[in-house]
């Protein structure tokens, strides 16, 4: 009798999936988690990508605002929902590669624990000096920074991207350049339009406007290739430092969600992609709008995961 009870629930449990996904998705209001507060630059994407997905999903995209925790809390909303596909969360690297190696007690780890459904945009991260600064190119501020160790001071963000872009680039050029960490783009863009440090290390959005009217002048960016609406700003590649890092906006989800589902979803982000106003509020923010499928995402995810994690950076 307990055989035949376990069989008749074993067969149950794996038939669940395949009644799942014949059944019509989405029938009712999907929750998009941004994991920081409303009225920020995270805030306007998810908004605008939640316009976008109503279009193709015909039901409307409730915006959730989670902050918190190094961004992780938001992730952590995520993650844990149930996964049937009615909540998804936007965010970039940070909170999901980096910030999850010194918050405590998270739920999800590597990029193995939950789904990246798709890249949506790519922001690149600069170096900017002050604009009246001697120092005019990279070089400069290297040759400087080698001859007076410590001297010079950098506004970054502490714990993410930014954070782990600046190591690499001073240790490839073997620099000591004092890092002065700051909670978010605007903290750091503050401090240095105060000449509170000669440097900023930042996400080109962050620093555009100072760069527009000319209160900081970038030498470099760290893409994979120059900007377009930039193009005189070189890379970090093409100056002899090989470091390569984007901060990457994707659509994740609760891992488990079924795939005819994961189906629907992925589409609908892709045609969000096309979108005029999703578009628009993205280029305004100098974020290159592009799909990157999700395989490829956790891959690079993975890449910083493995490379920001404690061993990795204390040598073991």
């Amino acid at each position: 009798m307990l055989l035949a009870t376990t069989i008749a629930a074993g067969l149950s449990w794996a038939g669940a999936p395949a009644l799942a996904s014949d059944d019509p998705f989405p029938t009712k209001p999907i929750t998009l988690s941004v994991n920081y507060g409303a009225g920020g630059g995270s805030d306007a994407i998810a908004r605008a990508l939640g316009r976008a997905l109503e279009k193709s999903l015909k039901q409307p995209v409730a915006i959730e605002n989670t902050a918190g925790g190094a961004g992780t809390r938001g992730v952590t909303a995520v993650v844990t929902a149930q996964p049937d596909g009615y909540q998804i969360g936007v965010a970039t690297n940070s909170p999901m590669t980096i910030a999850v190696h010194t918050v405590k007690g998270l739920p999800w780890g590597d990029p193995s624990t939950y789904d990246i459904l798709g890249g949506i945009g790519i922001v690149y991260n600069t170096i900017c000096v002050q604009a009246d600064s001697p120092l005019q190119t990279l070089d400069d501020v290297v040759k400087f920074a080698k001859e007076n160790p410590g001297k010079l001071k950098v506004a970054s963000i502490a714990g993410g991207i930014n954070q782990y872009t600046w190591d690499a680039f001073a240790k490839k050029a073997n620099i000591n350049i004092r890092f002065v960490p700051y909670s978010g783009d605007a903290e750091g863009v503050a401090s240095f339009l105060g000449k509170n440090t000669e440097l900023a290390a930042l996400t080109w959005p962050g620093l555009k406007a100072q760069i527009e009217v000319g209160k900081a002048r970038p030498l470099a960016v760290f893409g994979p290739r120059r900007m377009e609406s930039n193009p005189d700003v070189p890379t970090f590649k093409e100056l002899g430092y090989d470091v390569v890092t984007t901060s990457d906006y994707v659509v994740y989800a609760p891992k488990g969600i079924p795939e005819s589902r994961r189906v629907v979803l992925i589409e609908a982000i892709k045609q969000s992609i096309s979108d005029p106003e999703f578009r628009r509020v993205l280029t305004t923010q100098n974020i290159q709008v592009k799909f990157t499928d999700g395989e490829e995402m956790t891959r690079q995810f993975t890449e910083v995961f493995r490379g920001t994690a404690p061993t990795a950076q204390s040598g073991k």
